[in-house]
Parts: C-alpha cells; sequence; structure tokens
C-alpha cells in the first residue's frame, strides 16, 4: 500500500489547480475572440472543414481578381471594337457615295486621303496596348501586332483565364481572327509574307469573294487590304472596284458585330460567375461561423462554472497546505 507523503499532496494540488486554471483561461481567450474552435484540438473535424472552407475563399478571391481583369480587358476590347465598326461603316458611306460615276476624279482623290486616314487610324487601333500588353497579339502580348504595311506578326492562340474551378474563358482577340478574311491561314513565321510569293493583293484580287490569286490559290485579305484597295480605286477613279469591295466591307463589319455579340456573351458569363462566388463565399462564411464560433450564452456560463471550481480549488489547497504535523497529535 502506497504512502502519502507531502510531495505527493503538493503534486495533487498543483495538478488540480493547473487543470483548472487552464480550462478557465482556455474560455478566457474563447470569450475574448468568440471563437469556440481555436485550435486543432478544440474540434478536429470541424477544424478541418473550416481549413477546408478558408481554402476555398482565397480561390474565390483569385476567381474574382481574374474576372475583375477578365471584365476589364473585354470592356476595353469591345470599345475597340465599336470604334473600328463606327470607321468601317463611315468608309462603306464613302465608298457607296463614290461608286456612282456622277462623281470627278478630283472629289475621288479628296475621298482618298480620308480613306487613307482611315486606315491609318485602324491601323493604330489594331496595335493597341492595356499596359504593356498588346491586345490583338494572340498570346505573344510584347510583340506588336501590325507593322505600317499591315502584316499580321502575332499568333492565333487565345489567352484564357480561370475564372471558377476548372473553368477558363478566353479574354482576347487575336488579330488574324479579327482583322483578316474568316477561314483564311494567317502564316506564323514573322518574317513570311500574308500573300504567297509572287503574288501582289491588286484591286481585282480584293474584288473576288473569296479572295483568291490568279491561279486559284486563296490569300489572305485584310482590313488594311480593303482600304487600301479603295484608297487606290479612288485614286484611279474605278467606280467598278470601289462597287466590288462594298460585299467585302460589309464582310468585315459583320466580323466585327459578330465579336463584339461573342464579348457581350463573356462579359454575361463573368457576371454570372461573379455573382455565383459571392453567393458562395457568404454561404462558406456563415458555414465557417457555425463550426468555430462560440455560443457567447453558454461560452459565459461556462466561464463562470470553471473560476467557480477554480475558487473552490483555492480553498481546499489552502486548507491542506496549511495543516501541520501538530493538527494531527492533536
Amino acid at each position: 500500500m502506497s504512502r502519502v507523503t507531502e510531495n505527493s499532496s503538493v503534486n495533487a494540488i498543483n495538478y488540480a489547480v493547473g487543470k483548472s486554471k487552464g480550462k478557465v483561461e482556455d474560455l478566457q481567450i474563447k470569450g475574448s475572440n468568440l471563437k469556440r474552435v481555436s485550435k486543432p484540438s478544440d474540434d478536429p473535424i470541424g477544424n478541418v472543414e473550416v481549413m477546408a472552407l478558408r481554402s476555398q475563399n482565397v480561390d474565390a478571391e483569385q476567381y474574382l481578381r481574374n474576372l475583375n481583369f477578365a471584365k476589364t480587358q473585354l470592356s476595353y476590347t469591345e470599345n475597340i471594337l465599336e470604334e473600328m465598326t463606327d470607321i468601317l461603316v463611315k468608309a462603306k458611306e464613302l465608298a457607296i457615295g463614290q461608286a456612282s460615276s456622277i462623281y470627278s476624279p478630283e472629289i475621288r482623290m479628296g475621298v482618298s486621303k480620308e480613306i487613307h486616314q482611315m486606315r491609318q487610324q485602324v491601323l493604330g487601333i489594331a496595335n493597341k496596348r492595356m499596359g504593356n500588353r498588346y491586345l490583338f497579339s494572340g498570346q505573344k502580348i510584347l510583340t506588336r501586332p501590325f507593322d505600317e504595311q499591315g502584316k499580321y506578326q502575332g499568333d492565333q492562340n487565345k489567352i484564357n483565364i480561370e475564372i471558377n474551378k476548372d473553368v477558363f474563358i478566353p479574354v482576347n482577340l487575336n488579330g488574324a481572327d479579327l482583322f483578316f478574311s474568316k477561314g483564311k491561314k494567317i502564316p506564323q513565321k514573322e518574317d513570311t509574307q500574308l500573300t504567297p510569293p509572287g503574288i501582289e493583293v491588286s484591286l481585282e484580287n480584293l474584288a473576288r469573294t473569296p479572295a483568291s490569286s490568279a491561279d486559284g490559290e486563296e490569300v489572305s485579305v485584310s482590313v488594311f487590304d480593303e482600304l487600301r484597295g479603295l484608297e487606290n480605286a479612288l485614286l484611279t477613279d474605278n467606280p467598278e472596284v470601289i462597287q466590288s469591295l462594298l460585299e467585302r466591307l460589309d464582310q468585315s463589319i459583320e466580323r466585327m458585330i459578330t465579336y463584339r455579340t461573342e464579348i457581350g456573351a463573356l462579359t454575361n458569363t463573368i457576371t454570372n460567375a461573379e455573382t455565383n462566388i459571392e453567393k458562395t463565399k457568404l454561404l462558406n462564411e456563415a458555414h465557417k461561423s457555425r463550426i468555430e464560433d462560440a455560443d457567447v450564452a453558454e461560452l459565459m456560463s461556462d466561464l463562470q462554472k470553471e473560476q467557480a471550481v477554480l475558487q473552490a480549488t483555492y480553498r481546499a489547497s489552502s486548507n491542506l497546505m496549511n495543516t501541520s504535523l501538530m493538527d494531527f497529535l492533536k
């Protein structure tokens, strides 16, 4: 049979007081931050759920940043396409007016200067940047898309951004799709010509639909080629070619409108994604609150109870420690 010594009594007292103080301190900490789960041992399963919810919220914040970038770039691109459409519509209006034989060569020469300015304006628009990123270079965002002759120097790839788990959307248009005749192959190498070697994009070639060379080989005709062809037709006083270019200008305008519609659809997708992410964040916060937030009434009750236990432990310990040998001999 083991003997109860003074040391064993002291150790028992220290253990009881320490345990009671630990509970009070833990409750005081929970009362200060109103969190039921402040460390993994408080609720291991709940802590795992809380960590998962926090991770989802961090991902959601990044998705929102991605959506904001995508919305900004698409909005900027849409404004550019609107400006492009207005220029092409104006060019078509001038072409319709000059397709008639009633105008003199002098008048057409004056109009050709306006078309020339339009072409330069379109070229400037095609080389627009957002920050230091070219908008229409595909994935070659630091490469100027078009040179002074209107030759494309980017690629035909799109930049995709993740807006939700495994959900990607394109946020750019490449110049090959936007500024060139639909379905025409654009060379990928920067040092290649847009037209096959030895073939010139003449007024007659521009008038054909689809564009082709004299031997039937297809060539790529851009908006710049169309405006240059219109300018040359005005300078050479050729109303027949002007008339034949109207259809190609219509196709370019329709292409701009089609891509504007596509951008509008992507913008709607972004808006819906933002709404869904915000709703998910609210649901996650509510669920996280149910797991880790403390019940204030229950917490205060437990704290008062543990403080009473601690005071009782102090009193019992005091009585035991003040007992001497003489008390037992009485």
